[in-house]
Formats: structure tokens, C-alpha cells, sequence
């Protein structure tokens, strides 16, 4: 009998201090450096999205804790309740749920492609003898000659002043090329109108296809002047040099899509090389990429963001924790309040 109530005491000792927990009781935080979810300076302190987010919570439920700080790995989800309390920046997954508790998503992040910032002037100089840049100028040109054409054979005979009299046909078309032309672009110079009725009729019917044209002809001359701006996401990834985060959602991913790519440390360092010319693109989350190029002026990238592979990142404790949800309570809280969207922006979560 005294053997049985002595292994109870054992047993109920036994129990992980998670468990116990209380408010008064130090949790543990385990924390692992990326930005821009946790950045630990020279001095030790730490800063990042996933720090301001515990911050503000343990503030509001006046929680003691200390930071303990653990390297990446593919799962930190077994260390919570053995070695942490807590573990920021857990990936959220069907499988994590059944090893944790995840409180409310912090926040939700999706890969992105950054580029390196061309010279404007340049790039649209160049583009302007693109084969796709020429087919718009020639389809355009057609078009012109043909409303041109109909001008002047309805115009010749009534408007000789400005369509025919002595002018030979390729002359009378070229003032209808210059007529229609001068109305598609609104510019309306009043050197020459119709005056038949047919003319006319032409006219109205041409001015009103030409405001429906322009809107089509400048979003077409935009994407030529900047066809080398937008990324076919993957598939113009694989004929390219591609830098990625290494054991990141973002590398997982392209081993996935058999794309070879350059592992970095950190998102800086894979920008770094993009602005030297040593790769052509560079994959990571969009805050990731975003947060680099906000903080670091020497920094430069086009960033394009992608409807690929959302992940949605939050604070994990312990399966069945007393304080989950006491801490999932105070996470909506906080992610709700104005100062949360500062952070978001500060950290390069949302655009500025």
C-alpha cells in the first residue's frame, strides 16, 4: 500500500511544468530568428512581428516569461511542453494539430518573387523594339489606313480641301491616316473634318470605337513596355538562376516543382546577390522579402507576390494547456487593434 501511494506522488511530481501553468508561473517562449517574425540585435534584445505580437499579449494578461531561443529544424512542434511552453512562428498545419494547441493565426503569408530593379528609361527603350511592342504598332497601323481609306473616298468629292482635289490616292489616304489618327488620340487638332454626311457617319462611329480602343491600346502598350517586369509564376522560373531562404516554405516548394535554386541564410543575403547580378530571381515569403528591401536602402527589388503556397503562421502551446484560451482570446485581441496594423506595416506584412 505504501509502494502504490508512493508511485501516485511520483506520478502526479512527474507532471510537465506546462501543464501547471498558471499566470504566475515563468513560461518559457522559444523563439527562432528570421525575419521579419523575430531579429535579435548585438545587445541580445529581440524585435519582430511574432515578438510584438507576444509582447502585446503577455502585456495584457501580465504573463512573466523568459526567451528561449532554439535553432530551425523541420519541426519544433515536439519541443512544446518538454523543453518550451511556448513556440512562436508555428507553421500552421493539419498535422501540427495534433501534436499542439495553435492559438488564432497571426498572420498570413504568401511566396513571392523578387526581380532586380532595371533603369526605367532604359527598359522601356528597349522594349519599344520588342516583336510584342511591334505588333501592337502594326495592327494599330492597319486599323488607321483602314478607317483612313474610307474617309477619303467618302470625302473626296464633297471636302477636296482636305481630302482630295489634285491629291493622288495615296495622298488623300494619308490625310485620312492623319484624320484618324489625330481623333483615336483625342488630341483634335480641327486641321480636318468630314463634311459629307458618309464622312460624318464614319466619324461619329470612329470616335466612339476609339474611346473603348484607347483604354485596350494602353494597357496593351503598358504590358509591352514591361513585359520583362511580370514573372510567370513558376514556369519563368525555370530557365532562370533562382535564389530561395534555405529551409523555408519557399525552398520546400520549389524542390517540389524540381527547380533548381541557390540556398541563402536569410532573405538580406539572397537579395544581396540578386542586386550583384549573381542569380535573376529570389523566392521567400512576401513579408520576408518585403521587410528586406523596406529596412536595407542598399537593397532593391521589383516584388511580385503570388497566390502560392499561403501559410498561416501563429503561437503553439502545449495539447490541452489551462492558458489556451486565455492566450487565443488575447491574440484576437491584438491582431484587431490599430497598433497590430502598425506592426504589420512596420515589419513588411502589408504594403506601405
Amino acid at each position: 500500500m505504501r509502494a502504490f501511494l508512493a508511485f501516485v506522488l511520483l506520478v502526479s511530481l512527474y507532471q510537465p511544468v506546462s501543464a501547471q501553468a498558471d499566470s504566475s508561473a515563468t513560461l518559457r517562449v522559444g523563439i527562432v530568428e528570421r525575419a521579419p517574425h523575430a531579429m535579435q540585435d548585438d545587445q541580445g534584445n529581440w524585435s519582430g512581428l511574432a515578438v510584438e505580437c507576444w509582447r502585446q499579449v503577455a502585456e495584457r494578461e501580465q504573463l512573466t516569461y523568459e526567451w528561449v531561443s532554439v535553432e530551425e529544424r523541420d519541426s519544433l512542434l515536439p519541443l512544446v511542453g518538454r523543453r518550451i511552453d511556448v513556440l512562436l512562428q508555428a507553421p500552421v498545419t493539419a498535422n501540427g494539430t495534433r501534436e499542439v494547441d495553435y492559438l488564432q493565426p497571426y498572420h498570413t503569408t504568401t511566396l513571392a518573387v523578387a526581380q532586380p530593379k532595371r533603369n526605367s528609361i532604359w527598359q522601356v527603350a528597349r522594349n519599344l523594339f520588342s516583336l510584342q511592342f511591334f505588333y501592337i504598332v502594326l495592327a494599330l497601323s492597319a486599323l488607321l489606313i483602314l478607317i483612313g481609306t474610307a474617309m477619303y473616298f467618302l470625302e473626296r468629292g464633297g471636302n477636296e480641301d482636305q481630302f482630295g482635289g489634285e491629291r493622288s490616292v495615296a495622298e488623300g489616304v494619308g490625310a485620312g491616316f492623319w484624320w484618324a489618327g489625330v481623333t483615336l488620340t483625342t488630341i483634335g487638332y480641327g486641321d480636318k473634318a468630314p463634311h459629307t454626311l458618309g464622312g460624318r457617319i464614319v466619324a461619329m462611329l470612329w470616335m466612339l470605337t476609339a474611346l473603348a480602343l484607347t483604354s485596350s491600346l494602353t494597357a496593351g502598350v503598358i504590358s509591352a513596355l514591361n513585359k520583362d517586369s511580370t514573372i510567370s509564376f513558376p514556369d519563368d522560373l525555370r530557365n532562370k538562376t533562382v535564389g530561395a531562404t534555405a529551409h523555408s516554405q519557399a525552398a520546400e516548394y520549389l524542390e517540389d516543382q524540381d527547380i533548381s535554386f541557390r540556398p541563402f541564410d536569410t532573405a538580406l543575403d539572397g537579395l544581396q546577390q540578386l542586386n550583384k547580378g549573381e542569380i535573376d530571381l529570389y523566392v521567400d515569403n512576401t513579408s520576408a522579402i518585403r521587410y528586406a528591401v523596406n529596412s536595407h536602402k542598399a537593397v532593391a527589388a521589383n516584388i511580385q507576390s503570388t497566390a502560392t503556397r499561403p501559410q498561416s503562421l501563429a503561437i503553439a502551446v502545449e495539447k490541452g494547456s489551462p492558458l489556451r484560451d486565455r492566450l487565443d482570446a488575447a491574440v484576437v485581441r491584438v491582431t484587431l487593434s490599430e497598433s497590430w496594423r502598425e506592426a504589420l506595416t512596420e515589419y513588411g506584412a502589408i504594403a506601405e
